[in-house]
């Protein structure tokens, strides 16, 4: 098949090669060529260093004669150690290169359903990993984005304790971490009535205020954080003359569990990339952080 393709398009467009490599590296060039003039979100993929990935994924398919997923999903790795052997039991991928962040790119639709995500769970075993969420092929490395982000919330290590985890699962935490100067603005905005407590007490309101923001009436906020109703109904009293009609205005109370959730996922990164520096990295070549948009 990549016979034909390459007899058929270079005398078309005057162009000639004595070899089959040298036929398949111009065809090569001018689909990209062509992709980048009809797409400006392709061309950016290949001004941002994806030019490699991009070749490849061109020449696997001339060559196999398969047609491009309509979607692909970035798997981002904490190491790329045996890498090779990931993608090897993926079967069907792309593999960063060796001065990229590790990482696979893969069709959509191997993470679909339960059976997919299974299966992926049982390939990256005992690795910190994030499966990005589905894009169009073009649009891969906003996928690669996302989950290198996630990346940061997921286990410092590989080992028995890490796992996977799903972009789709945690887009609304992406959402809120996306701009950590932004999110603290809406915390020192929201959360300021409660500065002058100490730590616990402190601790204590946020996780209260949350829940019944949440949508939880007293008795379920207190199954939920493990203490009696009347102690909710106790916080919940202090809560109202800290914050006022604030929590009467809908609007408010949306940015108030904004802003709290905003604080909850950004200590956890903090505690996560704490604990990484602590603890020795597993043998691999550390990741290298992504361009941000």
């Amino acid at each position: 098949m990549v016979s034909e393709a390459l007899n058929d398009a270079l005398p078309q467009c005057g162009i000639r090669a004595d070899s089959e490599d040298d036929q398949l590296a111009i065809l090569t060039d001018l689909i990209a060529q062509t992709l980048c003039d009809r797409n400006p979100g392709f061309r950016e993929v290949i001004e941002r260093g994806g030019h490699q990935q991009v070749t490849r994924l061109i020449e696997d398919v001339l060559r196999r004669g398969r047609p491009l997923p309509d979607k692909v999903r970035a798997i981002m790795l904490r190491t790329n150690t045996d890498i090779h052997l990931v993608a090897s039991a993926l079967g069907d991928c792309l593999v960063s290169a060796p001065d990229e962040a590790p990482g696979l790119l893969i069709p959509a639709q191997l993470a679909d359903g339960k059976s997919g995500r299974a299966r992926l769970k049982g390939v990256l075993r005992h690795r910190a990993a994030v499966v990005g969420h589905a894009v169009p092929a073009h649009e891969a490395a906003a996928s690669a984005r996302s989950a290198s982000r996630l990346l940061d919330l997921a286990s410092p290590h590989d080992g028995p304790e890490a796992g996977v985890m799903f972009v789709d699962d945690h887009l609304s935490a992406l959402l809120l971490l996306q701009d950590e100067s932004l999110s603290r603005t809406l915390i020192a905005r929201h959360l300021s009535p409660l500065a002058g407590l100490t730590p616990e007490r402190c601790e204590r309101l946020e996780a209260t205020l949350l829940a019944w923001l949440g949508g939880m009436g007293a008795p379920e906020v207190a199954k939920a954080l493990s203490i009696h109703p009347q102690t909710v109904r106790y916080r919940m009293r202090q809560l109202e003359k800290l914050f006022g009609s604030r929590l009467r205005d809908p609007r408010t109370r949306f940015e108030i569990e904004m802003a709290l959730r905003s604080r909850q996922l950004m200590a956890g990164a903090r505690r996560r990339r704490a604990a990484a520096t602590r603890r020795p990295r597993a043998v691999g070549k550390a990741r290298k952080a992504l361009p941000r948009p």
